[in-house]
């Protein structure tokens, strides 16, 4: 998820920067034909700037609000694969304690047994 919202993080900023570059390439273009006046073009450049700098904002935001709402779902998950994994590891040490019971049992049978026949 991280990756995703990475990749969608960059495309937007890598986005705003062709924006930005074709942004001036038409401005420099419109003063020297004389259309509009160097303060002007100036001025719009910042309007500009202003407006891609409210719509990164934005974009924070959205990308904020986004890992915090998939965080809040993954959580619930985590809790329950810690449940399941702690019931899993007592039934886990259980069986592990029984058979090692049986094992004993076995080894004290045995051991008897050749005991006995050492006897005769």
């Amino acid at each position: 998820m991280a990756d995703i919202i990475k990749k969608g993080l960059l495309t937007a900023i890598g986005t705003a920067s062709i924006a930005a570059e074709k942004a001036d390439k038409i401005l420099k273009e419109v003063v020297k034909k004389g259309i509009i006046s160097t303060k002007d073009a100036k001025i719009l450049v910042g309007k500009l700037a202003k407006e891609a700098e409210a719509s990164s904002k934005r974009l924070q935001k959205i990308i904020s609000e986004e890992i915090t709402k998939q965080a809040n779902k993954t959580k619930p998950m985590v809790n329950k694969g810690k449940k399941t994994a702690k019931k899993a590891f007592s039934k886990a040490t259980k069986k592990i304690s029984s058979a090692q019971k049986t094992a004993e049992k076995r080894g004290k049978g045995i051991v008897k047994k050749a005991a006995k026949k050492l006897r005769k």
